[in-house]
């Protein structure tokens, strides 16, 4: 199974995730979502030494390149079993749906658990929950047409 995987799309997918988390995050919803997930104020800076900031880059590339690489078995998994089972895998429709399945039951419980066992409000749930959609949506994509 590994061997089909396109490695040059995990490595692609794999550095995008990390761009779109900093533009979703830190640009297109900075305000309400730094301010809600960690107490900031719109001037104030996070105390994190440069160190643990490159720690932190390299988890979630690391990470990032996981995930990709568990979505395109995922993926594989999904389109073999059309054949297998009577459902057309081959479509690029279907395979959405698939994928929004894989985000409500694998990444939901994560995000809902920031407002429930962290109790952050429901905006950072709503923003880190839409991040997860269109990265996978994105994920999905890549897969699909960089064969």
């Amino acid at each position: 199974m590994l061997s089909s995987i396109n490695y040059w799309a995990v490595l692609v997918t794999g550095v995008l995730s990390l761009v779109l988390g900093f533009l979703w995050m830190a640009v297109i919803w900075a305000k309400p979502y730094q301010g809600l997930m960690y107490g900031k104020k719109e001037d104030s800076q996070l105390d994190v030494s440069k160190s643990t900031k490159i720690q932190s880059f390299v988890i979630y590339i690391l990470v990032s390149f996981v995930t990709s690489i568990a979505f395109a078995i995922c993926l594989e998994l999904w389109r073999a079993g059309g054949q297998a089972f009577g459902y057309d895998g081959d479509r690029l429709l279907n395979a959405f749906w698939f994928t929004m399945l894989l985000v409500a039951g694998y990444t939901l419980p994560f995000t809902v658990g920031k407002k429930v066992w962290q109790f952050k409000s429901w905006v950072v749930v709503a923003v880190d929950t839409s991040y997860e959609i269109v990265r996978f949506t994105m994920l999905l994509l890549f897969f699909w047409f960089w064969q």
